[in-house]
């Protein structure tokens, strides 16, 4: 039998902007919380370090939430739904691990930044299963996701921190 997700107030098809919304705080609050962690501890939390303002925009805010949303979480989604009915309830676990850790390694900038993209990976898993199961647009969702962390992310490197 198949994991149930909760019931959601808003119409299927439509776009839950409470979850999109939800899902960047906690992926942000997170990474934000973890590289003070492991910043503390002297290990490097460094990312993806553009040349320039446009560069940054570009690749950041239009280039990777769909590249990576189609790459780390629509094609786990389609490979591992072909196991779905052998899986049962272990589809969403299998295909939510396997899509974060793909999505993870993917940031391998330096071992501090793939610990720190882990959780967000699991966040943007969960978002794109959650709206597939209630027949939303999954991709539109998890890609909004992605998109608005990587501007708060960007927001957060460069105007607050000083990075």
């Amino acid at each position: 039998m198949p994991v149930k997700m909760d019931t959601n107030p808003i119409p299927r098809g439509r776009i839950d902007f409470r979850l999109i919304l939800i899902s960047v705080l906690i992926s942000f609050l997170y990474a934000i919380l973890i590289s003070l962690v492991l910043y503390g501890l002297g290990v490097d939390v460094g990312g993806y370090r553009p040349k320039s303002m446009t560069e940054r925009i570009s690749v950041m805010i239009l280039l990777a939430p769909p590249i990576e949303t189609l790459i780390f979480q629509a094609i786990p989604y389609a490979i591992t739904g072909i196991f779905k009915k052998g899986l049962h309830r272990w589809f969403l676990h299998c295909y939510i691990i396997a899509s974060s850790l793909f999505f993870a390694f993917s940031h391998s900038y330096s071992n501090g930044y793939v610990l720190t993209m882990y959780f967000p990976g699991i966040i943007l898993a969960y978002c794109y299963a959650r709206s597939k199961e209630q027949n939303r647009p999954a991709f539109t969702t998890t890609m909004l996701v992605h998109l608005l962390y990587n501007g708060l992310a960007l927001l957060w490197n460069y105007y607050l921190a000083g990075i």
